[in-house]
């Protein structure tokens, strides 16, 4: 009687592991190739709103709990100080044009997170004087893709250094 028991036992947990649905696979790794392309898209539409002086649509590309920090080193945390932030960093420019931005590294990790090590070239003529200075920036980002499926910056360092001063009488 012991005997039989076992075997039914045996038999009912087999039975039930065999119709126990498989493990899902691991969500496939996402492509590189294309989360570049996606945050390349991203970087190129944010030029031409600093270049119109547009600090909302600007800010618009962080997250709502984003930190900005400048190549002096001011740093912005929340996008209402990124927006205020950015309006006063380009309205001290007389002209600002904009290279475009390359991206050096990309760091994929996850399909809703990325890091980028990043390069770009700008061009200001200082409010008050007639003379251009051209800027190269490093800057590294780390990316969040939103619910909405849309890439923002979660934190920004900018590593150019400190702008020369152009105010200063010569």
């Amino acid at each position: 009687m012991m005997r039989s028991s076992s075997v039914a036992l045996i038999v009912g947990l087999s039975a039930l592991v065999a119709c126990t649905p498989a493990a899902p696979p691991p969500p496939a790794k996402p492509d590189p190739a294309a989360v570049r392309a996606e945050l390349e898209a991203v970087m190129t539409t944010m030029i031409p709103a600093l270049a119109a002086k547009d600090g909302a649509t600007f800010a618009s590309y962080f997250t709502e709990d984003a930190t900005w920090i400048l190549p002096d080193a001011t740093t912005l945390v929340g996008r209402t100080a990124i927006e205020n932030g950015a309006k006063a960093f380009i309205e001290s420019f007389e002209s600002a044009s904009l290279g475009s931005v390359t991206i050096d590294k990309l760091i994929v990790a996850s399909d809703s997170e990325a890091v980028t090590f990043s390069h770009g070239s700008l061009t200001v003529t200082m409010k008050g004087k007639k003379t251009s200075e051209v800027h190269n920036n490093p800057f590294a980002d780390y990316w969040v893709k939103g619910a909405d499926g849309k890439w923002r910056i979660a934190y920004e360092v900018n590593a150019e250094g400190v702008m020369a001063d152009t105010t200063a009488k010569k």
